[in-house]
């Protein structure tokens, strides 16, 4: 499998939920367990396809297999239990963030003088980790009435928030992977051209 392809697809997943999120006026913690379940499931699944079908950069693939498994099993755990609430939101997320963001920095730190895409994986695994500290942070009991200056009607809850962060996350993050996807994919055309003109 060539070496954008699986960034390409990552970025494909996170957007599309990313927008659906976005376009999706009731953020209410059961839409937000089924968004990053389907999510989970999906992203979890092409990476585990890129890490077995990759054949290069073995120090890593352990632990994009690892990540991979973590991420399918967390989108399983959101899509079995979608009425969880916000406390089981959060748990779910959260602890998938710790883990993957963790995997996929500690990936990229291991690559950084080896591979040019393992910049992207350090700021990829930074970007989750803060996703799970803004989880913590979060109240799941927080919420304000809206109304005043804002001429809007209906109450700010922590389910909101939440699901909205993951959102702009997905958004960020298929941004990210996209680049890399494109960058990966550039870098690879000059040197099968440098290869034709030697062979």
């Amino acid at each position: 499998m060539s070496a954008w392809v699986v960034p390409a697809l990552r970025a494909v997943v996170a957007i599309a939920v990313g927008f659906t999120i976005t376009f999706t006026a009731a953020h209410s913690a059961t839409f937000g367990l089924v968004a990053f379940g389907l999510f989970g499931v999906v992203a979890g699944a092409v990476l585990l396809a890129g890490s077995l079908g990759s054949r290069s950069d073995r120090a890593s693939r352990g632990l994009f297999l690892t990540q991979s498994v973590v991420t399918v099993l967390a989108g399983i755990a959101a899509l079995v239990l979608p009425a969880g609430g916000v406390h089981y939101f959060v748990f779910v997320v959260s602890a998938w963030a710790i883990v993957t963001g963790a995997l996929e920095l500690v990936s990229g730190i291991r690559a950084r003088r080896r591979l040019p895409i393992a910049r992207d994986w350090m700021i990829l695994g930074g970007l989750t980790l803060i996703l799970a500290i803004a989880f913590l942070i979060v109240p799941p009991d927080y919420t304000q009435t809206l109304g005043g200056i804002e001429q809007i009607k209906g109450q700010l809850t922590a389910s909101v928030v939440l699901v909205g962060m993951f959102g702009a996350w997905a958004i960020m993050v298929g941004v990210l992977l996209g680049i890399a996807a494109v960058s990966a994919r550039s870098s690879r055309a000059p040197a099968a051209s440098r290869s034709a003109v030697t062979s």
